[in-house]
């Protein structure tokens, strides 16, 4: 019975169209080629945590790392900036080619995104894609406002969506994906197959985002083959790695 259940879940998600699997690089900032591996291997999405320090936005996992000079501007903008203007108003000469900035505030709302808009703003169109349908866009993750404000913010800002929320319909349209932490589902290590239990759970938390025409992403996953396979097998499009070549080049050849 639990095998017709999880077959009838597949059937169901695999058939909502997300079907291409799209690279999450996860916490890029501490891969040894910074954005520059993740832009090389043109992966969906490109993620960096900050913290707002003295006016400023500072790349770093923990306060412990913190260096004031690496800084948002310096590793991720300045150098989308200089594509753009390098791919005079694209950011590669793939035109079907761009990403997301994902940005995962560490520090609270209000004072990170007040220092954030300052930087974003001076580059106009390049992170607005209303503006500018190659544009970078820019999602928001970690200390975010109410779900019920989205909407009222500017229209290069959208946002990692949580689980189990009733999203209004404006504010769901500043929405890009769900995403949750993997360990909430199952503590499987990533070897061999996902508990049968674990897959049925995982299984209905991308069924209920796919309700809202939205992917699904798990961050925290085991970093391997397997559970790679199992995941997008799933219905599972955006896959969470910090092995960005090696995720690329296994789907690639399967």
């Amino acid at each position: 019975m639990k095998k017709l259940i999880t077959f009838i879940l597949f059937v169901l998600l695999t058939t909502t169209g997300f079907a291409q699997v799209k690279i999450h690089s996860h916490n890029d900032y501490v891969q040894k080629q910074q954005f520059s591996l993740a832009y090389q291997n043109k992966v969906y999405q490109i993620e960096a945590d900050i913290f707002e320090v003295d006016g400023e936005t500072v790349v770093a996992h923990s306060k412990k790392e913190i260096d004031v000079k690496q800084t948002l501007e310096k590793l991720y903008l300045n150098k989308i900036d200089s594509l753009f203007k390098l791919h005079k108003g694209k950011v590669s000469d793939d035109k079907k080619y761009t990403f997301t900035l994902m940005i995962d505030f560490k520090t609270s709302w209000d004072i990170t995104f007040s220092v954030l808009k300052k930087h974003i703003e001076k580059y106009e169109e390049i992170f607005d894609r209303s503006k500018n349908k190659n544009a970078v866009q820019i999602v928001i993750s970690g200390n975010r406002p109410a779900d019920s404000l989205y909407h009222t913010f500017p229209s290069w800002v959208y946002f990692d969506g949580l689980p189990n929320i009733s999203y209004a319909k404006t504010d769901l349209k500043r929405v890009t994906m769900i995403s949750d932490n993997f360990a909430s589902y199952s503590k499987w290590r990533g070897v061999g197959e996902i508990p049968e239990a674990d897959r049925i759970k995982l299984l209905a938390a991308v069924k209920q985002a796919n309700k809202l025409h939205r992917p699904f992403r798990f961050w925290g996953a085991p970093d391997t083959q397997d559970c790679w396979r199992q995941l997008n097998e799933m219905g599972v499009v955006i896959i969470n790695t910090d092995k960005i070549v090696e995720c690329k080049t296994y789907f690639e050849n399967k």
